[in-house]
């Protein structure tokens, strides 16, 4: 076998929802960056760790992603995008109301992303996919992707019901050897975490689907609605005083011939993810977006 032999793995995706995602001239245009898609991985990858040491876990997530905390290392898998993208159109990422309008490239355009690793690393390369997948039923990307920005759906993803989304997910969980962990259903609740969380750092707890909307620009609308009128007290996420990352983050796929609300959440160790008013407005949140408690 030549070791020196290229694997490639390509995903040719299409916008949802417009992506503001920024690199050198974030107010001029808005521009597809390896090095984001290679973070939201990451992240996601986070999710599905549960890992108790915090030196193990930087020793496995580098030993997949690089890096040098630990020792320095590359990824033995890279990244390429086929075809620059960029756009100069603007965008309002807050759509309930009259916001800023941002540099975003349009819903509608195709990326492809190829993954590429020496021969002698091809068993990271089918990890890695399996980690792509995962991401790729529950991510956004760029700016607002908390709140259904930036959705992307594979080609490969083609979902006639929410009950396929949902079985899907779950072969992509039993595939990397967690799905011990959950709980499925084909509505509502699909995936549902059955103990408490022991992680300092966020994991996988559920993921909602939503009501299906003709449209994703009306199911933006209805998160930004959302994140304003459930969150008054900031259990969601907030800024000040001390920034805190929301844990719900909201996307969009088609499934037929509609478009569906997904919402996962994450949680740590950590009573703010515990406190019945975060339950409270979160559960209202879920409501304003179509999903049945």
């Amino acid at each position: 076998m030549n070791h020196s032999a290229i694997c490639k793995r390509s995903y040719d995706m299409q916008l949802i929802t417009p992506l503001a995602m920024h690199g050198a001239n974030p107010k001029q245009q808005a521009e597809f960056r390896i090095a984001s898609w290679r973070g939201v991985l990451r992240y996601w990858w986070r999710t599905l760790q549960e890992e108790f040491n915090k030196e193990t876990l930087l020793k496995k997530e580098e030993a997949l992603f690089g890096g040098t905390m630990m020792e320095k290392q590359k990824s033995p898998v890279a990244f390429v995008l086929e075809k620059e993208m960029v756009s100069a159109k603007k965008e309002n990422v807050l759509p309930h109301k009259q916001g800023t309008a941002v540099p975003a490239i349009p819903s509608g355009c195709s990326v492809t992303v190829t993954m590429q690793a020496r021969n002698r690393h091809e068993p990271y390369v089918h990890t890695y996919d399996l980690y792509v997948q995962y991401m790729l039923h529950l991510a956004g990307m760029g700016q607002r992707a908390r709140r259904g920005f930036g959705a992307m759906q594979w080609t490969e993803h083609r979902w006639e019901s929410v009950a396929q989304f949902s079985d899907s997910l779950q072969q992509i969980l039993q595939q990397l050897r967690v799905s011990d962990a959950f709980t499925f259903s084909h509505e509502g609740c699909v995936v549902k975490r059955k103990r408490d969380v022991k992680t300092s750092y966020p994991v996988l707890s559920a993921v909602w689907i939503g009501k299906g909307e003709q449209s994703p620009q009306s199911i933006l609308i209805k998160f930004g609605k959302a994140s304003h009128e459930a969150n008054g007290r900031g259990d969601l996420g907030c800024v000040r005083p001390k920034k805190w990352a929301s844990p719900l983050w909201c996307t969009v796929r088609k499934m037929g011939s509609l478009y569906y609300p997904i919402i996962t959440e994450v949680k740590a160790n950590d009573e703010r993810y515990t406190n019945k008013n975060y339950e409270r407005q979160r559960d209202e949140f879920l409501k304003i977006v179509g999903v049945k408690l």
